[in-house]
């Protein structure tokens, strides 16, 4: 078939060209991630949101992305299309020329779905995709076993962007954020926050004769085992919900460690698939990304959770539909294909459209 891309959809720009405006407007700018889930969750550039994009779909709508799965985050969708970003940086694992890129491919669909919907100036992407721009920035990407906010080369404004938000709100009683977060003596008073778990081998508890701690003295490296203390992460959590209070669960960046806590906790507690409790999660704090390493403890824990639901209370809720499909992963920029599969999570995306809250109430903290 002829390729009739229409190249007038976006304009590419080099590494460097990215950098500036992540370096000098990183408020107004929003970078998205083409590449598969599994891609995106190993190393992706700093504030970058992954693209929903499911081959099925894009297959079904000939082509045509919806917003929702364009932009996940419906905070993010929202400042979109009231137009508080100047700037849209989208990228895939290679492509050098949207011009040879082919109509079906996830960059094209993005950013031709992306004209599509909402009206804007500057949309741009990566020359040579996240392959060019790691090996010429490197400390402007999140890597296993590294948080944003550890990186000293970081800018301080994409740092600023991955807490600015403060601690998020998961379900009831139970909340999501970072160090900051978990030092600032007044947000925690606003909140109403009780407790803190503290996921992570050098947070400071700051204030232990206000709040009740817990400690799990783990690291976010690729060795690190987080499956042993989901039984006692869970246990608290409960606890403290039990007793009408509320728990922040945080680690240094809340990108990684403490989000891969809430989401074994929502998957055991509320009986939900890996999938379901990881897109609820992301769409309450959108910077999340648990490591390569803590996502195949997450699929081992629901395995295990599936076959034994009498032990674990974490069988899957006919609400909450999954995919139920399997798919293995070649990445371009990478000499060797991986391979996950999952009965219930798919590797490759999240589920299509997100609603803000789920089909069905979660957990009460009764």
């Amino acid at each position: 078939m002829e390729n009739t891309v229409d190249t007038s959809v976006s304009s590419g720009i080099y590494p460097s060209k990215a950098t500036s405006l992540l370096q000098s407007q990183c408020q107004y700018t929003l970078v998205l991630d083409a590449r598969p889930f599994m891609a995106y969750n190993i190393t992706h550039i700093v504030s970058a949101i992954n693209v929903h994009c499911p081959p099925i779909l894009k297959r079904r709508s000939n082509g045509f992305v919806a917003l929702e799965n364009i932009v996940p985050c419906e905070t993010s969708r929202k400042l979109l299309l009231e137009g508080h970003f100047r700037h849209v940086i989208v990228y895939d694992a290679q492509t050098t020329d949207l011009a040879i890129s082919t109509q079906d491919s996830n960059l094209y669909s993005v950013l031709k779905s992306l004209r599509q919907q909402v009206e804007l100036d500057e949309v741009y992407y990566i020359i040579g995709g996240f392959k060019e721009f790691s090996a010429l920035y490197p400390d402007l990407c999140v890597r296993p076993g590294i948080d944003v906010n550890e990186n000293p080369l970081s800018f301080p404004a994409l740092r600023r962007h991955c807490s600015k938000n403060g601690p998020v709100e998961i379900i009831d009683g139970l909340y999501l954020g970072d160090s900051q977060s978990s030092s600032h003596l007044e947000t925690l008073r606003d909140i109403g926050i009780t407790a803190l778990l503290n996921v992570s081998t050098t947070c400071k508890n700051m204030f232990e004769s206000d709040f009740k701690y817990k400690n799990i003295p783990v690291n976010d490296t690729e060795t690190a085992d987080l499956t042993s203390w989901f039984n006692e992460a869970n246990n608290f959590i409960d606890s403290v919900r039990n007793d009408k209070g509320k728990v922040l669960v945080h680690c240094h960046a809340g990108i990684s460690r403490s989000a891969t806590i809430c989401i074994a906790y929502l998957m055991c507690k509320d009986n939900l698939t890996l999938e379901q409790a990881y897109d609820h999660v992301k769409s309450r704090r959108s910077v999340i990304s648990p490591n390569l390493n803590f996502m195949r403890q997450l699929q081992d824990f629901e395995k295990k959770s599936l076959s034994t639901p009498s032990q674990s209370n974490c069988s899957p809720d006919d609400d909450y539909p999954s995919s139920g499909s399997s798919m293995e992963f070649d990445f371009n920029y990478m000499s060797s294909s991986v391979s996950l599969s999952s009965n219930s999570f798919d590797f490759s995306f999240a589920s299509p459209s997100l609603p803000a809250s789920p089909r069905t109430p979660l957990m009460s903290s009764t």
